[in-house]
């Protein structure tokens, strides 16, 4: 009983960094670009610090396994890197809610990749959570004059869900490979994708920006998903998956408490997104492939597991 009470604890406090992400990334006054050099670079030198911390092989070895599967970890920062500029884009455009929002979708995402890529054929219930999470996509935008904008950055968000969806095929296919060597390298080969875009970039900040920088470097990325590894390997993953998706209600809360505005279509819609998603990724596990997937770091720990029937459509 204790261990679960810890475990519920840390599934709070790591909801609840997540959830903050968004409204962080909306009050710091640097661009998308900078901001995702500094976030970057600062989880990628903690990463490096806990790989150096934990590993028994010496560098050469380290850098002989880095050489043998650069390919997938530079597809793999690949994909996160693009995830995370389009995810600053998408809050940056409209607002921290919305792009929490578009994001969540990346649960109904799941299975059509999946299906698209060869992973089988996704079950009935996952299509009618891809369908209620369109619905409820559509509900969260703001229908008066002027909220282009707002639909513009729930797109991006929306293409921020995709590219993150696309990871869990990368890691189940590489499942083999150390998970905090994976974790280092999505970190570092991400840098590329904004470093190209780093001259044009704005780069000067407050000292409050400085500060929600190290937050979002350091506390919700490094912390939160230390804390949320520890929860998926204490619960069952059912659970886990459920409770994954409390990141969203977590950032519209938050998201409201520093002054956005909440509409009951926003509400709901964002209620239609999160039964979408556990309708897309509920039911029992049926491959010890997915039983082998991490979790992956990010502003919103979503489950990786995707249930998804064999054989021909």
């Amino acid at each position: 009983m204790a261990s679960y009470r810890s475990s519920l604890l840390k599934v709070t406090v790591a909801t609840v960094l997540f959830g903050s992400a968004p409204a962080a990334i909306r009050a710091i006054g640097i661009d998308s670009v900078a901001l995702g050099v500094w976030r970057l670079g600062l989880s990628a030198i903690g990463m490096s610090i806990i790989l150096a911390a934990g590993r028994r092989a010496s560098f050469s070895e380290f850098r002989s396994e880095v050489a043998r599967h650069w390919r997938l970890l530079a597809a793999v920062g690949l994909f996160f890197g693009l995830h995370w500029l389009t995810y600053f884009q998408s809050i940056k455009m409209a607002s921290a809610s919305i792009g929490a929002i578009g994001f969540s979708t990346c649960g109904v995402q799941l299975p059509l990749l999946g299906w698209l890529f060869g992973f089988g054929r996704p079950r009935a219930l996952a299509m009618i959570g891809v369908a209620l999470a369109m619905a409820g996509s559509w509900l969260c935008v703001p229908m008066e004059e002027g909220a282009d904008g707002q639909l513009l950055g729930l797109l991006v968000g929306i293409l921020s869900g995709t590219f993150y969806a696309a990871l869990p095929m990368l890691h189940q296919r590489h499942a083999h490979l150390d998970n905090e060597l994976r974790t280092w390298g999505m970190f570092v080969f991400a840098l590329p994708v904004f470093l190209v875009m780093a001259p044009a970039a704005e780069w000067s900040m407050t000292a409050r920006d400085a500060w929600l920088i190290v937050h979002l470097g350091v506390v919700v990325t490094l912390l939160g998903h230390y804390l949320w590894v520890q929860v998926s390997t204490e619960l069952p993953l059912q659970l886990t998956s459920v409770l994954g998706y409390l990141q969203l209600p977590a950032a519209l809360i938050v998201n409201f408490l520093i002054g956005e505005e909440m509409t009951f279509a926003m509400a709901a819609g964002g209620a239609c997104i999160v039964a979408g998603n556990l309708l897309a990724l509920s039911g029992p596990l049926h491959t010890a492939k997915a039983d082998e997937v991490d979790e992956l770091p990010g502003d919103a720990a979503l489950p990786l597991t995707v249930e998804l029937e064999n054989g021909d459509p």
